[in-house]
């Protein structure tokens, strides 16, 4: 395995590999959070003859593959002369706050234009085409503003998007466009462990009420779209939420049923450990979806694509492990 870490530090590009102690990790999460390197250094050494400090670009790259390019942000050293650094991508500059009133924008949109007065670097930004008409945010963080145009995306369309930091570029890719082709299964040698569960406590559904004001009539309209059948089964699960007053009854009605297709269902997430054998694992990342089958879960098996929420890679005396927790698509 052929691990390069790099930092460069006024222009000037060292390598790191050599110097590594422990273990170096990567960890990435479906939304909302930086990617993360963390890495230690022993400065002990002959060969140490440079210096690097909070805001250097640090890259990693593990068998040619690009795995994570982002800024130091943390260091610290222990009484043997050991320095912890723990880096993120630039999607941390997401943690900015500010206030922002959109106004017939896509989610797309609203990337490129908060990415633009922060100076961070995009790359390909896939085409929402959802129009959202207006929404304000108030004191809020960057990265809401971008997961909630997401959302609203989501729910109007039923289109997953996944946006993250390819690489030192800002990405916005659809679900459907983050497959990897490949698949775990349960008897190969190197999955070493894994559960299973399911859930309708978080994010399940099955009465959706929605309301407009009317300015009409001064009365607020309420529509209800439920499931009888999962009612019965799992009891009465309530999703409530304003829509635009000059929304029509069609679109309400659109809007219900879409909003019952993706949340009136059982979650299922696993978590997974395993070793990889050099089969492209080192591109998962939070929000690829890879497929998995596991035979023998009580009264299931599972043969399906799960996306990934979180994933930790491991490298350590040429070895790589990977700590994956995934979630039904």
């Amino acid at each position: 395995m052929d691990i390069k870490l790099f930092v460069i530090n006024k222009n000037i590009q060292y390598d790191l590999s050599y110097l590594c102690t422990d273990e170096i990790t990567v960890s990435t999460e479906l939304e909302g959070i930086a990617a993360k390197l963390t890495f230690n250094i022993a400065k002990n050494t002959t060969d140490y003859d440079f210096s690097f400090v909070e805001g250097n670009n640090v890259r990693l790259i593990v068998d040619g593959f690009n795995m994570f390019n982002g800024y130091i942000f943390t260091k610290s050293r222990d009484k043997d002369n050991i320095i912890q650094v723990t880096a993120y991508d630039q999607t941390i500059y997401l943690k900015n706050k500010e206030t922002y009133k959109f106004e017939y924008k896509t989610a797309t949109e609203i990337i490129n234009y908060i990415c633009k007065v922060f100076k961070l670097k995009v790359g390909t930004l896939e085409d929402t085409k959802y129009v959202i008409e207006t929404r304000t945010e108030e004191n809020t963080e960057l990265f809401d503003m971008i997961l909630n145009a997401i959302d609203l995306t989501t729910v109007y369309t039923g289109k997953k998007f996944i946006f993250y930091d390819d690489f030192g570029e800002l990405t916005l890719k659809s679900l459907e466009n983050m497959k990897l082709p490949l698949m775990l299964v349960s008897d190969d040698v190197n999955l070493t462990d894994f559960s299973f569960k399911t859930d309708i406590k978080d994010d399940t559904y099955n009465k959706i009420k929605l309301y407009r004001d009317n300015e009409d009539t001064g009365k607020r309209d309420i529509y209800i779209y439920e499931d009888s059948s999962t009612q019965a089964k799992w009891g009465i699960l309530q999703y409530y939420e304003k829509v635009p007053d000059f929304y029509t009854e069609t679109q309400i009605e659109e809007l219900a049923k879409q909003i019952l297709k993706l949340k009136n269902r059982k979650k299922q997430s696993l978590s997974i450990e395993c070793i990889a054998t050099g089969n492209g694992e080192t591109s998962i990342r939070g929000g690829n979806s890879i497929l998995v089958k596991i035979d023998n879960l009580g009264e299931i098996n599972v043969n399906a694509w799960y996306v990934v929420e979180r994933c930790t890679h491991s490298f350590s005396e040429n070895k790589h492990t990977i700590s994956i927790e995934l979630a039904d698509i």
